[in-house]
């Protein structure tokens, strides 16, 4: 099922990947150098679920992760994540100092 995420994101455009960053981190840019990184990995967890294509994919922004639920098809999993992407932003990230360093070195994803 983690399949189809990756699927789902190397068809995405930079623009949709920017806001599934966001997303899924709370800011739009990777960090600039390897350092900057830390220990902060993406990670992917199962949404545990009878029905999963009811469901919608969780991001935790703090941990740089996603329960993903185990959709039944690629199509199914693109538009629950395109949805999820673009209907909930409430968290950004880019406006702190590593954010504005990253906007003005022209870094982007």
């Amino acid at each position: 099922h983690v399949r189809f995420l990756w699927q789902v994101l190397e068809g995405f455009d930079t623009e949709q990947r920017r806001v599934f960053l966001k997303f899924i981190w709370g800011r739009t840019r990777l960090p600039l150098a390897e350092e900057d990184w830390g220990e902060q990995r993406m990670r992917v967890h199962t949404l545990d679920t009878r029905s999963p294509d009811t469901h919608f994919p969780v991001a935790h922004t703090c941990f740089f992760s996603i329960e993903w639920p185990q959709y039944s098809t690629l199509k199914v999993a693109r538009e629950k994540l395109l949805y999820a992407i673009n209907n909930c932003n409430q968290i950004d990230a880019d406006n702190t100092r590593e954010g504005r360093a990253n906007a003005s070195a022209n870094a982007f994803f």
